[in-house]
Parts: structure tokens; C-alpha cells; sequence
């Protein structure tokens, strides 16, 4: 009995080193779409260098090469559309994906990371000088006219009531944008940090408005892959970040991108001292952030 149960230990540590040497040996691929200030691509220029195509930026950019050169893994950067990346993670095409919010249906897919990396605040807009608004209830909500970004997720109770609220669909925030600046929507759904870029991009930020209260607000994970060498990555994205916070280097890369830090987060931290300012083949239904 105890030559046996030394015989099994012996197995798993065997098969714990190999799998841990399978993590560090192989270039894991890292995926996402452009997400404001977490994961975007530079113009190539002479001073890039990550890629032909141009430098991988972002806090989710940083933190994963972080992640990667503490824990000797080896990973590579695409950025693809949103639905793209999630197919090509949900079916061992990719390794990690970069920011997701979670959901039931993403749970039942995908690994989640243990920690959430940055929080998001879901708001309303509308053009300045409507007279728009709403109290908080989605009853308020009847009979406005709403946009919001197809497959972004934005929060369980904004989307439960999606479908009853009759939403309209469009494939960026320059789009909603757009929307309401020809008078066809009074109001569109999105979350601030995506929205202030699009708004600096059209170079239009004072033609738009938040509106209180607020919708809610989400946070976003590293998710990964499900099955083989998977779970020894998540585990060591695990430990990496949760170096990196115990360090104040998360904080200060949060810092640098100007990155809202999950309240979850500042509290584990002990408070004020991670605390920042900032701007407040399976079917896959392609839901994002």
C-alpha cells in the first residue's frame, strides 16, 4: 500500500515536471480584438518592434509579456475580430484570449484567470443636448431609441432585458456614434473606456454625454483554452500576476495605461495603495467584450 501510494507520487510530479517544461517550451499564441488602453497595435514605424505590422500595447499586452518572461513562457500576439478570437481560443487555435468579461455561457468554454485585470464602468450616452434620460429602471427605458455594439455583453441585468428593449445592432462604437449624431438613436449602450476613444477618434467629444445612473460596471480576465496544457498555463498567469501585484508593478503598468483597477483587486492590495485614478468548431455566439 505505501509502495504504491509513493509510486503515484512519483507519476504526478513526473507528469507535473513534463507538463510545466511542455508550458515553457512552446510559443503560446495570445489573442484579442482592439480594445482601448488593453490591447491594441501600433502603426508600424522604424522604433516598433514587436511585429511587422506594429507593437503590441495596452495593459493586457504588458501584463502578459510580464507574465511570460517571469514564468520562461514563450507567446506571440494577433489581434483578429472579437467573434474571431473567441472562436479561435474556444477551439485550440489560440491560447489566451485578452479581456473578456465573464458569463455563464464563456464559464462553460473557456478557463478563466484567477484575477481580473481592469474594470469597466457601462454607461449611456447621448448627443449634449438631448433631453434624454433615464432614472436607473429599465422601465424608464420604453419607447427610447437604443444602439449598442453587436455581441458586446453588458452586464446580466442590461441583458436580460436586451431583446424586451428592442436594441439596435452596429459593429463599432464609431457606428453608435454615428447613430446618434443623425438623430435615428437617443441613446447608445457602451462602456466608457471604448467610448472615449472612438469619441477622441472622431475628434466629436463635445458633441456626446454620459448619463447617470450608472448601467453597472464588468471586469475583464485572461481566459484560455480548455483541456491539455492549458490549465498549467492558466495556473502560471496565475502566479505571475499574482507576483505582479504583490509587487506594485501591476499597479504601476494599470498606471501607465490609464486603467481603472478592479475594486476587487484594491482591496486584496490592503487599499489606497493600489488604488488608481483613471477614466472611471464549437458554436460561439461571439459576445464581447
Amino acid at each position: 500500500m505505501y509502495k504504491s501510494a509513493t509510486l503515484l507520487r512519483s507519476v504526478i510530479s513526473i507528469f507535473t515536471v513534463f507538463a510545466m517544461g511542455a508550458t515553457q517550451a512552446k510559443d503560446f499564441l495570445v489573442v484579442g480584438t482592439t480594445f482601448a488602453r488593453i490591447f491594441e497595435q501600433t502603426e508600424q514605424t522604424e522604433q516598433t518592434e514587436q511585429t511587422e505590422q506594429g507593437e503590441y500595447i495596452g495593459l493586457g499586452a504588458d501584463l502578459a509579456r510580464a507574465i511570460a518572461q517571469q514564468q520562461g513562457i514563450h507567446i506571440k500576439f494577433g489581434i483578429y475580430p472579437w467573434a474571431r478570437a473567441q472562436h479561435m481560443v474556444a477551439n485550440g487555435l489560440a491560447d489566451v484570449l485578452v479581456g473578456p468579461y465573464k458569463t455563464p455561457v464563456r464559464e462553460s468554454i473557456f478557463l478563466f484567470s484567477d484575477h481580473p485585470f481592469y474594470q469597466d464602468n457601462m454607461v449611456f450616452y447621448k448627443l449634449t443636448e438631448s433631453k434624454a434620460s433615464w432614472d436607473g429602471s429599465y422601465e424608464s427605458l420604453k419607447n427610447k431609441r437604443l444602439v449598442a455594439v453587436l455581441g458586446w455583453t453588458y452586464g446580466a441585468a442590461f441583458n436580460q432585458e436586451r431583446t424586451h428593449l428592442g436594441v439596435t445592432n452596429v459593429n463599432t462604437v464609431e457606428g453608435g456614434l454615428t447613430m446618434l449624431l443623425n438623430g435615428r438613436m437617443d441613446f447608445f449602450v457602451a462602456n466608457e473606456r471604448n467610448t472615449l476613444a472612438g469619441m477622441t477618434a472622431m475628434g466629436m467629444q463635445e458633441r456626446f454625454t454620459s448619463v447617470t445612473p450608472l448601467i453597472g460596471t464588468e471586469v475583464g480576465y485572461f481566459a484560455f483554452a480548455k483541456g491539455g496544457e492549458h490549465e498549467a498555463l492558466r495556473k502560471a498567469f496565475n502566479v505571475g500576476m499574482g507576483k505582479l501585484i504583490a509587487s506594485g508593478e501591476y499597479a504601476s503598468m494599470a498606471r501607465h495605461n490609464n486603467i481603472t483597477v478592479p475594486a476587487m483587486l484594491t482591496a486584496k492590495a490592503g487599499g489606497a495603495k493600489y488604488l488608481l485614478s483613471g477614466p472611471p468548431t464549437k458554436k460561439f455566439s461571439g459576445a464581447a467584450p
